[in-house]
């Protein structure tokens, strides 16, 4: 038997515009999470609470309903993760310890006891040792990080077992059937459709297993269904929940938690990376590229400014909460040459809880800005 577990990952960092929200809402977020409900496809979800809290309103509540009741009917389990979708590793244990429980206490108020998640999402998937006794702290079980940091050390990954870290299982997810269902086309440029993928995947998995059960391990950016790639819900998830569903002794859709259920567990080295970690960066010892990389100008003066501001806050702590996204520095990466208004914003959060809470570390703030505009071309 095929186990295979699919994680979606939806997140707006707390900074993001309203009109850009309300768009991805309603190219996304409605249709796709009605779509999984409706046919009880069984989901994993992280959701952190930096786009929980923008959909509390009475324009984007159906939202939580449909969510809500996904955890009813068990169609979706959901996991824990960063509040507002900090880069882990990158930040102190106090300020870790923070964004978890802030995430966990905000979804328990909402949802109550439907809000029980076992299994942890680190944001980016951006995983190292130094998040671990955290994690287990609050209970977690289970985290998921990308496959290619493991590949790169072992030469393979595990499909009939479960890696554990000092007690901490972890999933690997498929960077290449991840990426093959949110990047890849066909030689015509289309996406390929869900009922091919599942077919595909079956044939590949009944390979590799020879003869033996086994796991496989989706995850993506929700977004990337509507909104990155539009009627891609209509083309990839549905045709893709109906295939699996006609395959009901060969292939099955189960919450990573099932499937943490049933497969043994091993204790295995795992290495630090992300989702946007290649094997040329972990052998550089470039582990967080987009967020933290050596090369990379702006992210040094970004990452001195962010310390400035951790020793500034003071009472300041809900916002610096938020200035914590990881967008800041990811469009600082993606495009260096044309600056994102999502970095700026981040910049100026950053700059308003120094010039607030500590008054005299204001202008080398400013010097540290001002170099900051040149790496980034303004």
């Amino acid at each position: 038997m095929i186990n295979l577990g699919f994680l979606l990952h939806i997140y707006q960092p707390p900074n993001q515009f309203p009109e850009v929200l309300d768009r991805i809402v309603n190219e996304c977020y409605r249709p796709l999470l009605n779509s999984i409900v409706e046919r009880k496809a069984g989901f994993t979800l992280n959701m952190n609470w930096s786009l929980t809290e923008k959909l509390m309103t009475d324009e984007y509540r159906d939202v939580l309903v449909t969510i809500q009741k996904g955890l009813e009917q068990n169609s979706l389990e959901v996991v824990g993760s960063a509040a507002y979708h900090a880069i882990l590793p990158l930040i102190p244990p106090k300020e870790q310890r923070r964004q978890i429980e802030l995430n966990l206490e905000k979804h328990k108020n909402l949802w109550h006891k439907l809000y029980h998640p076992r299994g942890f999402f680190p944001p980016e998937m951006a995983y190292g040792p130094e998040i671990l006794s955290v994690i287990q702290e609050e209970g977690f079980e289970w985290l998921i990080t990308e496959d290619i940091p493991y590949a790169t050390l072992h030469g393979t990954v595990p499909f009939d077992f479960i890696p554990v870290v000092n007690g901490t299982g972890v999933f690997l997810r498929s960077s290449f059937w991840s990426n093959k269902i949110s990047m890849e086309k066909d030689a015509s440029g289309k996406k390929y459709r869900g009922d091919q993928i599942a077919h595909w995947m079956k044939e590949d998995l009944e390979r590799w297993f020879n003869g033996k059960d086994g796991y496989l391990v989706l995850a993506m950016d929700g977004e990337t269904f509507g909104h990155h790639i539009p009627g891609y819900i209509e083309e990839f998830i549905l045709p893709f929940i109906a295939a699996i569903s006609k395959m009901p002794d060969q292939i099955r859709l189960l919450p990573l938690s099932a499937v943490w259920e049933l497969f043994p567990k091993i204790e295995k080295e795992v290495p630090p990376g992300s989702w946007s970690t290649s094997s040329e960066d972990f052998w550089a010892g470039n582990f967080f590229p987009l967020w933290k990389n050596p090369k990379n100008q702006a992210h040094h003066l970004l990452w001195q400014l962010t310390e400035l501001a951790l020793q500034s806050f003071g009472k300041l702590r809900d916002k610096m909460d938020r200035s914590l996204n990881s967008c800041t520095f990811w469009w600082a990466a993606i495009n260096p040459d044309q600056t994102s208004p999502i970095t700026l914003s981040g910049v100026n959060m950053l700059m308003d809880i120094i010039k607030i809470a500590d008054p005299g570390s204001f202008d080398k703030a400013a010097g540290i800005k001002k170099e900051l505009e040149k790496a980034l071309n303004r």
